[in-house]
């Protein structure tokens, strides 16, 4: 799934989360950003591997390489085991770790675990999973119901948050 689709997602968690939890914007943005969009950094790793002249800290030619690879589906580019129910864990628990061990701010434990299993949802209905990784890659489940660049479903985020920001102004 693309950036877009995730951040999309992320805000609209982000916003059922202020309503139940007073946190400040400077807390907020960022775990919506790490936990929701920059999780998919771990992309890089594939062109990387397939082009290795690519430098890991240049983000306009990632950008580039991401759109000419934005329709290969086959090779689980989208994914390392990360992106699988393991790695969700393993994400979830550094998560309650950051913030709710050290209790600064317990509740963005919440909202980071939401984030990134919203962000798990979104690729699972998307594309192939191996949800045995990494202890096996010999099992692997491919939906495909939502497309991998689904400019649609961020359209349906974004007509959502945008309705759901006028009522919150308006009520």
């Amino acid at each position: 799934m693309d950036s877009v689709t995730h951040g999309s997602i992320a805000v609209l968690i982000g916003f059922i989360f202020i309503q139940f939890y007073d946190v400040q914007l400077w807390l907020l943005l960022p775990v919506l950003f790490v936990f929701g969009v920059l999780v998919d950094y771990d992309h890089v790793f594939y062109y990387k591997k397939n082009d290795p002249s690519i430098k890991l800290w240049n983000i306009p030619q990632l950008i580039k390489v991401y759109f000419r690879t934005i329709d290969e589906r086959d090779d689980f580019i989208y994914h390392t085991w990360l992106h699988e129910p393991f790695g969700v864990l393993v994400v979830c628990g550094f998560s309650y770790l950051i913030f709710g061990v050290t209790n600064f701010h317990p509740e963005l434990s919440i909202l980071a675990s939401s984030c990134y299993v919203a962000h798990y949802l979104v690729d699972l209905l998307s594309g192939k999973m191996k949800p045995l990784a990494p202890f096996t890659d010999k099992v692997t489940i491919d939906l495909k119901i939502l497309p991998a660049n689904a400019f649609t479903i961020t359209g349906i985020a974004l007509i959502t948050f945008l309705t759901a920001l006028l009522i919150f102004f308006f009520i």
